[in-house]
């Protein structure tokens, strides 16, 4: 039967998913970006279906390229200045070193943290901040290849630690097509 989108928002912020439901929302994803073949597609249909799993305002895909972050898509509710596929929108891992040190060392975080990247985050922030947050790395082979970050409006309600312990799976599902899409890229150049 597979998973469907919850039709209420009881049931759309509720969790609990373990054991079988929890089976389904990952099995959900891996069906839903295998198809793709292209990095920025890829990442744009596993921000939209995470998004749409999650029950996020907006999700964002930052890839980490040697000493930068890469800004890949940007789906959901943008802030003023955000598009979907930003062009060339790259940082040094030194802007936000909390934020480097915590993906790089496989953790994520949440808005409700005591942590210095969510101080750094709201720090950086040009706009108004969203209620809450969470960023999680993504992750294969034992390489983070970046981030995969997730907000909420102020109408909704805030993750929670559950929320993060999901994304992080659902991070490591995107960060297993990478290499096969990279290698994928590299043989249509060749």
């Amino acid at each position: 039967m597979g998973w469907e989108p919850p039709q209420n928002d009881a049931s759309r912020y509720h969790r609990g998913w373990t054991g079988n439901g929890r089976t389904e929302i990952i099995r959900h994803l891996v069906l839903a970006i295998d198809r793709y073949e292209e990095m920025t597609q890829l990442a744009f249909g596993a921000a939209t279906a995470v998004a749409e799993i999650m029950a996020a305002s907006s999700a964002h895909v930052t890839l980490i390229e040697d000493t930068q972050f890469r800004d890949l898509v940007n789906v959901g509710h943008l802030e003023p200045g955000q598009v979907t596929f930003p062009d060339d929108q790259v940082y040094a891992l030194d802007t936000f070193p909390a934020a480097a040190e915590r993906l790089l060392s496989h953790r994520g975080y949440l808005s409700t943290d005591n942590l210095a990247v969510v101080t750094e985050y709201l720090r950086h922030q040009p706009t108004s901040a969203p209620s809450s947050f969470l960023g999680v790395p993504i992750v294969a082979q034992g390489q983070v290849f970046g981030e995969l970050f997730l907000c909420r409006l102020p109408t909704e309600p805030e993750f929670t630690h559950e929320d993060l312990e999901l994304t992080m799976d659902l991070g490591t599902v995107l960060g297993s097509r990478i290499p096969d899409v990279q290698a994928m890229e590299l043989e249509a150049r060749a």
